[in-house]
């Protein structure tokens, strides 16, 4: 069934290419096959198919470059094709291609601050910005480069407390409890257990909402009490 679905996204973005032909700026082609590809890249990926699903969500990319390069767009289609172009990240991230992985997030964030400076109190792109800048973090953890992950969750926590300063959501405290607790383990890494423990309380605050059982706070509280033990 998902190969039938497959065949017809494939027919499909032919279609598109061959009225790109006659009309290569129409706007609404531009975004079907946009769309049409992005769909096919999920199917791939679904199938294991990650260097098809790569390819194939690049030429999404390039195809609404197209559109923005044309046309002129508002923050909120920015701010899309940098979700797009963070799941290209996600997927170099997954086939192990760290550099182009590096790389893809850079042009993701690039892509949220100009939705930013068309926006800036738009509490989403801020929010938007502050998780591509905790997935570069966390690829500098996993990759043992602590050092240089420091930087990218200190400013992921700013922009969680910009968005959080237009519209204040709970989902958002929690991803930026989150991103803390993820910033201590970081920290400890580097035996720097003071500024450690001052991320664990800090996410501990936020989360305190949350049933005292709950994994979050359990997990919190063990690593506050081993670092109190250590001091």
């Amino acid at each position: 069934m998902q190969q039938q679905t497959i065949e017809t996204y494939i027919q499909a973005i032919a279609i598109y290419d061959a009225a790109l032909k006659f009309a290569p700026n129409d706007l609404k082609t531009l975004k079907r096959k946009g769309f049409a590809l992005e769909k096919l890249s999920e199917l791939q990926l679904s199938q294991q198919q990650y260097t098809e699903a790569i390819e194939t969500l690049k030429q999404a990319i390039a195809t609404y470059d197209s559109v923005f390069s044309t046309y002129h767009s508002d923050a909120i289609d920015i701010s899309y094709h940098g979700t797009i172009i963070e799941r290209l990240a996600e997927l170099y991230l997954t086939n192990k291609q760290y550099r182009e992985a590096f790389a893809t997030y850079q042009q993701a964030l690039t892509t949220y601050e100009t939705a930013i400076q068309l926006a800036p109190v738009d509490f989403c792109n801020h929010g938007l910005k502050a998780g591509a800048l905790a997935s570069v973090a966390d690829l500098h953890c996993g990759l043992s480069q602590y050092t240089q992950a420091v930087p990218y969750y200190q400013q992921a926590i700013t922009c969680y407390n910009t968005s959080l300063e237009i519209k204040p959501l709970k989902a958002n405290e929690f991803e930026k409890a989150c991103v803390l607790q993820r910033w201590g383990n970081c920290f400890q890494q580097l035996s720097r257990n003071s500024q450690a423990l001052e991320c664990y309380q800090t996410a501990l605050e936020i989360l305190r909402e949350l049933p005292p059982t709950d994994r979050h706070i359990l997990s919190l509280e063990e690593q506050i009490q081993k670092l109190s033990q250590q001091s």
